[in-house]
């Protein structure tokens, strides 16, 4: 495991964008090393890391293990989904947060209805892509990863070998590499 975090982390000191293959289950063991290196601790003002869900369930148990790790380096996450207090979820992104959690769909409208500040933003991961794109949600990604600042990005699939996908990563991810798992002996 520490293998493909360490291979990652390298990629994206030196590409801006890296597409993990990895099924759903193993990405919490790979998002918390990534994110802990890229924001090693806290600062004032804006969001630095968005994590892009595909659903609200999977949004908030990616919330929940975050808060977890996150206590430790006294960095603050909050979660943004469509079941939620839309009012209380924008205001919890005013006050300040390192790290926001939540839905693509509903992380797409507070950030264009409410347009959160982003200027520290250096990572953006989006986890499920392939699940992402069958939901019909590639347009929301698409618009969230045209609008944001430059920053590190993070696609987590199971195949990236499918020709949406092929062709979503030759239009929107600049100078990306594909990071596979890899194979375990049983």
């Amino acid at each position: 495991m520490s293998e493909l975090i360490d291979q990652v982390n390298k990629q994206l000191k030196s590409r801006s964008s890296v597409v993990v293959h990895a099924e759903p289950e193993e990405y919490l063991d790979y998002l918390w090393p990534i994110v802990d290196d890229i924001i090693p601790h806290p600062e004032e003002g804006s969001p630095r890391a968005i994590i892009v869900c595909a659903n609200n369930e999977d949004a908030r148990h990616i919330e929940e293990y975050f808060q977890k790790a996150a206590k430790a380096k006294d960095l603050t996450v909050d979660l943004v989904v469509e079941k939620g207090n839309k009012l209380k979820q924008r205001n919890d992104l005013f006050d300040g947060t390192e790290i926001i959690v939540g839905t693509t769909r509903r992380v797409c409208e507070m950030y264009f209805q409410n347009g959160f500040n982003i200027k520290k933003l250096k990572l953006f991961i989006v986890l499920c892509m392939d699940d992402q794109m069958r939901a019909g949600q590639k347009g929301f990604v698409a618009r969230l990863a045209e609008s944001l600042p430059k920053c590190k990005t993070v696609l987590f699939a199971r195949n990236s070998n499918d020709e949406r996908m092929i062709s979503y990563m030759e239009e929107f991810l600049v100078n990306h590499t594909i990071v596979e798992l890899p194979e375990l002996d049983v």
